[in-house]
């Protein structure tokens, strides 16, 4: 056996997994949660936890968890996992890696073996991509954090409400109360994942062991004019809001590369102008704002900064502004307890690794509020995620499977 087929079971099962696919043709892989192609995956996911030996449930939420029994079943469970739905023409490992990994050390750890103490479970968790707006669906529910009228609130944007996708796979929206998990009943929670982005590729390190996770303040923003004839409007006289949305978005990237902690990043990922015709000046653009960081302080003073340069610009154009919190959440600092095992874990193995911070969020930045959590990342190629050019090496997947494995040995005190 190779190194690069070192656990061949991941990377048949990350494969078969990118075939769930509702737009096949796209070239990328779209299984958005609580879709018919989620759905199924689902339940793909389901055999391969029974294969590994897992007693399988589905909570209200949706979220999919095995469990492996341990000697001691009333210690607090060391819990490990992620997501497997998709953003839009995605790529094959963004979330996929940390399921299918905690499958895969169960089925290693049995190999060896060795049996837990603290019972193992395995977590796919539902809706970490923000089909809805908001993300971490699955997470958010966990630690009591969504209501019924949270669910009927959230839409896609198709305007379908989190509640009517819920429904659509057998889901009572009413019972989401019942997928909060107790706190005192998780010894910690570890996830394996794609780093996306370029750190460890640049400096030739297989394992990052994540410190921080950076959050979102996420806001729409929407600047109203007045929609006039392009032709018969003279520039003196216009209230154009495309012009003061895009003045507003060289505002934010000025704010971004000037914060105070040198690492807030801030996006406009979603513009919609109307009335959207070549020859209509726009009234109204509704601007979709992400602003994170994994200093909160900093975070705040960007966020500061671009409303009161809206609420300026505003002014001088003749522009009605509209601000709307999407979702605010709190970075979230890794766990001594983690680390600690990743790093012995790694000292094990002889893996180089990095201590670093995740710019992306995670469902583990979530469950942070409520019990220890840990992240293990892995390269991505080129620094690409979110994208069907998503790539990590082989024998990349099988460091980070591996080191997994040594970390809920540690965190369960498996023996044998």
């Amino acid at each position: 056996m190779t190194a690069a087929q070192a656990h061949p079971r991941v990377h048949a099962a990350i494969a078969r997994l990118a075939t769930f696919n509702s737009v096949p043709d796209a070239g990328g892989i779209t299984r958005e949660v609580y879709t018919p192609e989620y759905h199924a995956s689902l339940e793909y996911v389901a055999e391969l936890m029974r294969s590994a030996g897992l007693g399988v449930r589905v909570d209200a939420a949706g979220n999919i968890i095995g469990r492996w029994e341990g000697t001691d079943s009333a210690a607090p469970a060391v819990l490990t996992g992620s997501h497997f739905d998709t953003t839009l023409n995605a790529g094959a490992y963004d979330g996929v890696l940390g399921v299918i990994g905690g499958i895969e050390a169960v089925h290693l750890l049995r190999e060896q073996g060795l049996r837990p103490r603290r019972s193992i479970e395995v977590w796919g968790i539902a809706g970490e991509e923000p089909r809805f707006a908001a993300g971490c669906i699955g997470s958010r529910a966990m630690v009591g954090q969504l209501t019924p009228e949270i669910l009927d609130r959230l839409v896609d944007r198709d305007g379908v409400t989190v509640a009517q996708a819920m429904r659509t796979v057998g889901l009572d929206p009413a019972r989401i109360h019942e997928a909060t998990i107790d706190p005192a009943e998780v010894h910690a929670f570890v996830e394996l994942h794609i780093e996306q982005g370029g750190v460890l590729e640049a400096s030739g390190e297989t394992i990052g062991v994540v410190t921080w996770i950076a959050a979102p303040h996420e806001l729409r923003m929407i600047l109203r004019g007045e929609a006039n004839h392009a032709g018969a409007t003279p520039m003196n006289l216009r209230h154009d809001a495309l012009a003061g949305a895009s003045e507003l978005m060289v505002a934010l990237e000025r704010l971004a590369i000037g914060s105070p902690s040198g690492t807030t990043v801030g996006t406009v990922g979603v513009i919609r102008a109307r009335p959207g015709a070549i020859n209509i000046v726009p009234g109204e653009v509704e601007l979709e704002v992400d602003i994170r960081d994994s200093d909160g302080a900093a975070r705040a003073a960007v966020v500061d900064g671009l409303l009161a340069a809206a609420e300026e610009l505003c002014a001088r154009r003749g522009l009605g502004l509209e601000v709307e919190a999407i979702a605010k959440d709190e970075p979230a600092a890794c766990s001594d307890l983690v680390i600690d095992a990743t790093l012995a874990a790694c000292e094990d193995l002889g893996r180089p690794y990095r201590r670093m911070v995740s710019g992306a969020y995670h469902d583990a930045m979530v469950l942070g509020r409520e019990v220890p959590i840990g992240m293990i990342f892995v390269p991505s190629a080129g620094g690409i995620s979110h994208h069907p050019d998503e790539y990590t090496a082989p024998h990349e997947i099988d460091a980070g499977v591996d080191v997994l494995t040594g970390v809920l040995a540690r965190l369960s005190e498996a023996t044998a």
